[in-house]
């Protein structure tokens, strides 16, 4: 009996396009922060081994989590001034039930804010106090304004972008958390709800990790097994299409002749070493 239901189509993580913004800035990424070496950058897990916090919903616990953070990213900590604000959670009364929901990130009253101006000589982080209370989130929210410091305050970038921002934490060493945290659904007796955080989304996550692990030679890395059961599960198959598609991979010629280049141009001598080539273009 023939299988009508099952399809031949060659599967293929996101569309070319995201592909190819990933894999440019990735290099774009190599070029700008060499130091470490790719293969030799450590990976953060929500383990006690590299948090060894003891977690008690205070700013304190924030203090700790930056200063080990900064460290993984390469920041000196007393150039980091960090602040709070009460956001707070937003709840929606459905009469029978409550929904809630965090701070959109593409709203103003995001969960962190990173001030582009200098403040006393030292980059200033804003937190908002709900994150004390969720050590992944407050993990995740820092790093991502970490990541905004390294491209903007070390003036990498003029401008902003907020999807090479979360794909910078994967660069040095944060994806799983800022991955695990890009939604979060919350089945309570009494209510229910959702939370997200960033501005990738799953599918991306799992790309970007992929990405991370193939460049540094890494077929089934220890460290999947703390990324969530959905990220985990698309991080396997973008890791595999990459090893069995490993010459479509950093491949631009065809790109670059008929589709938009994204965030970085980038010529093909790059992959001959001549990382000169690579320039910024927002």
């Amino acid at each position: 009996m023939f299988n009508f239901l099952k399809s031949n189509k060659k599967y293929e993580p996101l569309n070319g396009e995201l592909r190819k913004y990933f894999e440019y800035n990735f290099l774009w990424l190599l070029q700008k922060f060499p130091e470490p070496k790719i293969e030799d950058r450590k990976i953060l897990t929500p383990t006690s081994e590299h948090f060894p916090i003891k977690w008690d919903k205070s700013k304190d616990n924030a203090f700790d989590a930056l200063r080990i953070i900064c460290k993984n990213m390469q920041i000196d900590p007393s150039k980091v001034e960090l602040n709070f604000f009460d956001n707070g959670l937003k709840e929606i009364d459905m009469g029978t039930s409550v929904i809630f929901v965090e701070s959109d990130p593409e709203n103003p009253e995001a969960a962190g804010l990173f001030h582009h101006e200098k403040v006393d000589g030292k980059y200033s982080v804003s937190l908002d106090e709900v994150l004390l209370a969720k050590p992944d989130d407050l993990i995740a929210t820092i790093a991502h304004e970490l990541a905004h410091v390294k491209l903007l305050g070390e003036k990498k970038l003029d401008q902003n972008d907020e999807m090479l921002t979360d794909f910078t934490t994967v660069f040095f060493g944060l994806g799983i958390f800022n991955a695990n945290t890009a939604f979060q659904f919350y089945n309570q007796p009494d209510r229910w709800g959702y939370s997200n955080l960033g501005y990738l989304k799953i599918d991306e996550w799992a790309y970007a990790l992929a990405l991370f692990a193939f460049i540094r030679h890494e077929d089934d890395p220890e460290w999947k097994q703390y990324l969530s059961k959905t990220v985990k599960k698309d991080f396997e198959k973008c890791l595999r299409y990459m090893i069995e598609n490993e010459e479509e991979i950093f491949k631009f010629d065809d790109y670059e002749a008929g589709k938009k280049v994204p965030f970085v141009t980038l010529s093909i001598a790059m992959m001959s070493g001549n990382k000169d080539t690579v320039e910024p273009n927002c």
